[in-house]
Formats: C-alpha cells, sequence, structure tokens
C-alpha cells in the first residue's frame, strides 16, 4: 500500500468564489482570493516532489491538517471562522492534482481534514491507497 506525506509552509489559501469583469467587452474569469494561485502552485510543487514519478490512480484517503496562523486579538481556541475548511481543500486536492500526486480529485473516498491554530501555518498532507 503506498502512502505520501508533505507538508507546505505559508498561510493556506481557500478554492473561493469566482469573480466575473468585463475588459475590452469580453467577461473575465478570476478566483476572488488574490493569495489562492502562489498558495496552490507551492501545494502542487510539494506535491509533484512527493509523488517521484509515479501518480496515484485508485481510489484513495487523504488526511489534512490545516495550521492557520492565530489573529493577535482572537482567545477562542478554534478558528471557527473564515476560511471554510472545504475550500481550504477543495485548494490543496486541486493542487495535489495540478502536481501530478493524483489523477483526479475524484479519487478521494475518504477525508479527514481539520484546521487549528499554530504558530507556523501550513498544512500537512498524508495521502494512502483506500484499502477498506
Amino acid at each position: 500500500m503506498r502512502h505520501v506525506q508533505f507538508t507546505v509552509h505559508g498561510i493556506p489559501a481557500p478554492q473561493g468564489s469566482k469573480r466575473v469583469f468585463m475588459v475590452k467587452g469580453r467577461p473575465v474569469l478570476t478566483d476572488a482570493s488574490k493569495n489562492l494561485t502562489p498558495w496552490r502552485d507551492s501545494v502542487a510543487s510539494a506535491a509533484h516532489e512527493a509523488a517521484q514519478g509515479e501518480m496515484f490512480d485508485c481510489p484513495l484517503f487523504v488526511h489534512l491538517h490545516f495550521r492557520m496562523p492565530r489573529p493577535k486579538t482572537i482567545k477562542r481556541v478554534h478558528p471557527t471562522v473564515a476560511p471554510d475548511l472545504d475550500k481550504l481543500a477543495r485548494a490543496v486536492f486541486d493542487a495535489m492534482t495540478a502536481g501530478g500526486l493524483i489523477r483526479d480529485d475524484a479519487l478521494i473516498v475518504s477525508a479527514c481534514v481539520n484546521k487549528r491554530y499554530d504558530d507556523a501555518p501550513g498544512v500537512w498532507v498524508s495521502v494512502r491507497e483506500e484499502t477498506t
């Protein structure tokens, strides 16, 4: 059973909504989050390195542990505010596909995703073949 783990440092960015605006009479579609592209590029690069030339093409279990920066004025224990956990996960799933670690994020049949406050923001990723 193949199992890959990697860590990406930096502030996680959500795969958010799209924005449309007109340029010279043509619609242009962009991501609402300006931080998404560099974050996905970092994740895709780490996923590519972790793949070592072998792409997963089977049912997968993925564990994502997001470490979010704690705002200075926040005293609560858990990050119960935006960004939403599902949007953070979508950005990582799409980046793993772009990085060549997984053929398609539809192969993910089971996932454990959490977010916590931490002084060193980023995400820890574990991908393994689903056997059950």
